[in-house]
């Protein structure tokens, strides 16, 4: 081979190396955007995640005071509850007073009605028995 051919040759090879090279060099760039989108993708999901995560913090707060406001609202519900139980039976009480007072009313009536029902009896059998035996 001559120095012609040795010098074709090389520089066919110096080519073909060099097309090899820039194969090699744009397969390294292609990895290293596909590289830069999936890290952009993760970082866009990270950022997704954190809001997702903020949001459902959120609800648990919002949640947890609803919670605490129910049992506050409850708590309140069971003193009313009671005082009003507590109402009831006084109003229980004031009702079997009022029913023992008209009870005791009555049977005072009665006792009265059946001493005046006595007295009238005793005043006539009184009346009676000076007509048949005079006062001397």
């Amino acid at each position: 081979m001559s120095d012609d051919d040795h010098s074709a040759h090389d520089r066919h090879m110096d080519q073909a190396a060099m097309i090899n090279n820039l194969g090699h060099l744009a397969g390294i760039m292609q990895r290293n955007r596909l590289m830069e989108q999936q890290k952009e993708q993760a970082a866009q999901q990270a950022a997704a995640t954190r809001e997702q995560t903020r949001v459902l913090e959120k609800q648990a707060a919002a949640a947890q005071a609803q919670r605490h406001a129910l049992e506050e609202q409850n708590r309140i519900e069971q003193s009313r509850s009671k005082t009003e139980q507590g109402r009831l039976n006084i109003e229980a009480q004031r009702f079997a007073a009022e029913n023992a007072e008209r009870e005791q009313r009555r049977l005072q009536a009665d006792q009265i009605k059946q001493l005046r029902i006595l007295m009238a009896d005793t005043m006539d059998s009184l009346a009676q028995l000076k007509k048949i035996r005079p006062a001397p």
